[in-house]
């Protein structure tokens, strides 16, 4: 006779295992902690990692500088002519501001900027140790973090890369890279350019072309990491690449963050929106510079749609939504990128990526009004049998175009609009036509006379004829009710 286990052990067996999986999962993309060994004080002032030759300071902040010596010594910092000093507390910690300073201005991204030193002075029972910190420029920092697509440098297979002669040109005297890891500002010349991180690398190029100041990069991503790794406040613990990579580095001044994570999350679907919130918030309140600018990737297309499938939902199409949503915080903006996603993790077109988030932080943070981004669905209207959807970023007005590769999409004003569907009064959902009209979408369906929804690109990877505005960028996946009928618990608790 089979002997048979209880049900009720099996289905604790099963909760325990979920759970160790989940567990398992959540921290295997986290650093191994190490205990940390304090510094040994020394007179001569030790600075804090990212104040090394080649660094770009903060333009317009009062620029926090610190790092230690041994207690109770006096420090004075001296910078392009400003003076200032303080005290080291019994640790031997110190930390002074500097007054706001405006960056360089560039007249190319050829420049090369006339950089400045800083001397540190540390005194004690009437000895001086004094550190020269070389070749330093006022600018613009952007932290930049996340997982691989982030992660992923310029390298020097030209198949990535946008002209193919992109690494020739990339004399940019005023574009630096830190990685805490490498404890070094590179500069970025043809032969310096591959360590450079690809995405990162692609914004700033764009972002220094049109504002023209010097932009430093701090990139701290980590291929495979989850976002729970990243966060520092309550109602998540603090994880270990926050404490290992944000940390060291929370403090230096920098213009703003942005972030291509989500991978690793993709089955959060809408439970991703409260992690982003907290990840953006969590990490304006620790460096206490206010609502700084957060600019996100969008996750793109990956895999296959079913054609099928008029409701949508499926695979990334919620995750995707969790971002829109996170738009709703003050100084935040969004690169869509639904058009240039691939087969699998890792799309190679990471240059459209990067323009596109140069374009959202151009228009937002630097004030290129002139500039579109991606229009983004705003509102709709039903009109009897059709409804009119509105976007945002559409006054050039809308288009059908396809895209391939890194060229610009090739306008197909007789193509039907692909991903389209609209859902009836009875709840269920129709493929659409759509026609556009100006800078607004009428979608309708001829057996539908009473519509109440639309979805567009809401599915895992929608690929064809897709929806831009005449400037190129494509439209926001949307869905006129959010994600949809609120989930089921098992759904939530679902591996």
């Amino acid at each position: 006779m089979t002997k048979r286990f209880p049900t009720s052990k099996i289905i604790w067996t099963t909760i325990f295992l979920s759970l160790f999986c989940l567990t398992f999962k959540a921290n295997a993309a986290e650093p191994k902690e190490e205990p940390a060994q304090p510094p040994t004080p020394t007179l001569e002032a030790q600075m804090a990692l990212p104040f090394l030759d080649n660094a770009i300071l903060q333009q317009k902040i009062q620029l926090p500088v610190w790092g230690m010596t041994l207690p109770e010594a006096k420090v004075t910092v001296a910078f392009d002519g400003q003076t200032k000093t303080t005290t080291a507390d019994s640790e031997g910690k110190w930390k002074l501001k500097l007054d706001s300073m405006d960056a360089v201005r560039l007249k190319t991204v050829n420049d090369t900027p006339v950089g400045e030193t800083m001397i540190i002075t540390c005194e004690k029972d009437g000895v001086k140790a004094s550190k020269e910190i070389k070749n330093l420029v006022m600018g613009d920092v952007w932290f930049c973090a996340g997982q691989s697509n982030m992660a992923g440098g310029v390298r020097t297979n030209k198949s990535g890369h946008f002209p193919e002669d992109t690494l020739e040109k990339a004399n940019y005297p005023a574009l630096r890279q830190f990685v805490p890891g490498d404890a070094a500002w590179v500069v970025c010349a043809s032969e310096t350019a591959p360590v450079f991180k690809r995405t990162a690398f692609f914004f700033a190029r764009r972002l220094q072309q049109d504002a023209l100041v010097p932009i430093g990069l701090m990139a701290t991503a980590v291929g495979g990491s989850n976002i729970e790794s990243w966060l520092n406040q309550e109602p998540y613990a603090i994880g270990g690449n926050y404490s290992k990579l944000v940390a060291p580095l929370v403090g230096y001044g920098i213009r703003g963050a942005i972030w291509y994570q989500g991978e690793s999350n993709e089955k959060d679907g809408r439970l991703y929106q409260p992690k982003l919130e907290s990840l953006i918030t969590g990490w304006r309140k620790a460096w206490n510079q206010g609502d700084f600018p957060v600019h996100f990737v969008q996750l793109p297309g990956i895999s296959a749609s079913s054609l099928e499938n008029p409701v949508g939902g499926d695979g990334r199409a919620e995750i995707r939504q969790a971002y829109f949503e996170t738009l709703a915080l003050k100084n935040t903006g969004m690169a869509v990128t639904i058009d240039v996603g691939a087969a699998g993790e890792h799309p190679p077109n990471k240059y459209d990526t990067g323009e596109r988030l140069a374009r959202s932080v151009l228009q937002k943070v630097y004030g290129f009004k002139n500039l579109t981004t991606s229009p983004l669905y705003v509102k709709h209207v039903v009109e009897g049998s059709v409804i009119r959807v509105s976007f945002d970023d559409a006054k050039t007005g809308l288009m059908v175009a396809k895209k391939e590769g890194f060229l610009p999409p090739v306008p197909a004003p007789d193509a039907p609009i692909e991903w389209l569907s609209i859902q009836a009064k009875d709840g269920t959902w129709h493929w659409a036509e759509g026609k556009i009209d100006g800078s607004e979408l009428i979608v309708s369906n001829k057996n539908v006379s009473e519509p109440i929804a639309v979805r567009y690109a809401y599915t895992q990877h929608p690929k064809g004829n897709l929806l831009y505005n005449k400037d190129g960028q494509p439209v926001g996946p949307f869905s006129t009710i959010g994600y949809g009928p609120e989930m089921k618990v098992d759904a939530v608790l679902k591996p």
